[in-house]
């Protein structure tokens, strides 16, 4: 059993992701939120909408699924590829001497390509709403793609992460500064400094609830022709 499914994985995920003309690319939304902002259940609400408009009847979320077949191409436990997910800034010298000495290193460079191209995989098959993991840049030149960024001013996002974890306002504003910081440093480690932060929607969670947002976004998607 194991074996048919690494001939699976490795078939779906091979090393040239699709992009001749007849593959498909797209749809695919991306959704990335602020430290705070809750999406599990946009998400889920969104993806039922969409199933259920009479257009399109296979979109699917992409969270967790992302760490299981990455793990599965590189005979690693999920929880050790989650490791990227929280990577520390280093500097150039640190990069350098990491080369040379680690093998940790390598194997962080290669959960990083593995896990990329997983997520712009799933991009490009289509109908996929991706949650997280910098997917806006990974599929930022999947053509049929809608980049979503839920954010929130930061009082709001502490009072709601105080509520949710049962937090004191230092231990929110902490938990947001890490989050945020982990996030930078794997965006930058994909990307470069350039172009970070490039969404076609910004959505403020505090002034639109969840069916307002839906309606947001399934309006965005038509007029890009994505639906």
């Amino acid at each position: 059993m194991e074996d048919i499914l690494y001939k699976y994985m490795s078939q779906r995920f091979k090393d040239k992701i699709p992009n001749e003309e007849g593959s498909s690319l797209g749809p695919v939304i991306t959704v990335s939120r602020a430290a705070g902002c809750s999406t599990s259940k946009l998400v889920e609400e969104l993806t039922f909408t969409l199933n259920h408009n009479g257009l399109d009847d296979k979109w699917e979320i992409i969270n967790k699924d992302i760490l299981r077949h990455s793990a599965e191409l590189l005979n690693l436990q999920p929880e050790k590829v989650e490791s990227i997910f929280k990577m520390k800034k280093r500097k150039l010298f640190d990069e350098v001497v990491q080369t040379f000495i680690s093998s940790d290193y390598h194997l962080e460079k290669k959960m990083i390509k593995t896990v990329t191209k997983v997520i712009h995989q799933f991009g490009a098959e289509g109908h996929k709403i991706i949650v997280g993991r910098a997917a806006n840049i990974i599929c930022a030149d999947i053509p049929r793609a809608l980049h979503i960024r839920i954010d929130a001013p930061i009082q709001w996002q502490i009072e709601h992460i105080e509520k949710k974890k049962n937090f004191t306002k230092e231990e929110a504003l902490s938990y947001i500064t890490l989050t945020e910081q982990n996030r930078e440093n794997f965006r930058k480690t994909i990307k470069g400094s350039d172009q970070l932060n490039v969404y076609d929607l910004v959505i403020n969670q505090a002034t639109f609830n969840t069916v307002e947002i839906i309606s947001i976004i399934t309006n965005a998607l038509s007029l890009k022709n994505i639906l």
